[in-house]
């Protein structure tokens, strides 16, 4: 049976109060319960159904389970697209989920393609200097690097960077991880020198800002990282697995899957910038449908005027058998 929706919407309610407090643990196992009747085929899927399976995406990738994740974010796009259309900010939002997805599990070509359309609706929506075409900019230029197109992702990167220092001064959060991302790109192609310069920029536009310990927190944590081991300027890009026909209908369930990668508390990570998810509309039980008072049924003039005259007949028969049996009476 669907998701219950009195029952969803206090499920869905719950989930997300323990991602807010930090407890993806809980909110993944009452997600997980909540998904054990989704529809196999995503047409069929429901709401409420389809934002069950968007948030349970986001946790299982912070939760560092990529291919766990990787069925649930290509059946709610899908879902997403079919219920709100191409361009929805919904719909727009689990399509970032899913490339971001793709990127963890190293499907960089189909993430790339991706953060490409994102690029193309954002720009088109809000303007190619808008805060979500800047971040899918932002995106698309991590998997280039991962790809080994170095040059070109540093470019893009640092132009993004530029535009949104223009836009919103250097003393912002976004900019500053995108500044800690370069940094790493640089790092990753043994320019040690320049990752470090990077860094001490990003440093000095964070000190009189007043962040959280989060920002300082990544830039630490970026100035200790080492240079990623694997990665090749200029290679080929890894091989890719596609999805298999069940990947593509019904998620795997978690625990099936690869074993767990690092949590997604890394500095570098796509979804450090990824457009964040509005509220879907109150999901309310359904009415049911007025009990409609049935309607009498009209017989045609001719047939009124017929019975009418039957009527007539008859009546005045019996009014005359009445009058014959007085009179042999009397």
């Amino acid at each position: 049976m669907p998701l219950q929706r009195r029952h969803g919407t206090a499920s869905l309610q719950r989930a997300r109060s323990h991602v807010e407090a930090g407890d993806l643990a809980a909110a993944q196992e009452l997600l997980s319960e909540l998904l054990t009747a989704l529809p196999a085929d995503p047409r069929h899927a429901r709401p409420a159904e389809a934002d069950a399976v968007a948030l349970q995406t986001g946790v299982l990738l912070s939760l560092g389970e990529p291919y766990a994740a990787r069925g649930w974010a290509a059946y709610g796009h899908n879902v997403f697209r079919r219920l709100y259309g191409e361009r929805d900010s919904r719909t727009l939002h689990t399509l970032g989920l899913l490339a971001a997805v793709l990127t963890r599990v190293g499907a960089h070509g189909r993430a790339a393609q991706h953060y490409q359309r994102l690029i193309e609706v954002f720009s088109g929506l809000e303007g190619p200097r808008s805060d979500r075409a800047l971040a899918a900019r932002a995106d698309l230029a991590t998997v280039e690097h991962a790809r080994g197109q170095c040059t070109t992702a540093r470019m893009r990167l640092a132009n993004a960077i530029a535009e949104h220092q223009a836009a919103h001064g250097t003393s912002h959060a976004v900019g500053i991880r995108m500044l800690a991302r370069l940094a790493g790109m640089w790092r990753d192609c043994g320019d040690f020198d320049h990752a470090h310069a990077l860094l001490a920029e990003a440093r000095s536009y964070a000190m009189p800002a007043g962040f959280g310990s989060e920002i300082h927190d990544l830039l630490l944590a970026a100035s200790r990282a080492p240079a990623d081991e694997r990665h090749v300027c200029g290679g080929e890009p890894l091989p890719e697995t596609p999805l298999s026909p069940v990947e593509l209908t019904i998620p795997p369930m978690l625990g099936t899957l690869a074993t767990p990668e690092e949590p997604l508390q890394r500095p570098f990570s796509t979804l450090t910038y990824l457009p964040p998810h509005p509220e879907l509309m109150t999901w309310e039980p359904e009415p049911m449908p007025a009990t409609k008072p049935v309607a009498r049924r009209q017989l045609p003039a001719g047939a009124l005027a017929l019975a009418a005259a039957i009527i007539g007949i008859v009546a005045v028969t019996v009014l005359l058998v009445l009058l014959i049996t007085a009179v042999r009476n009397t």
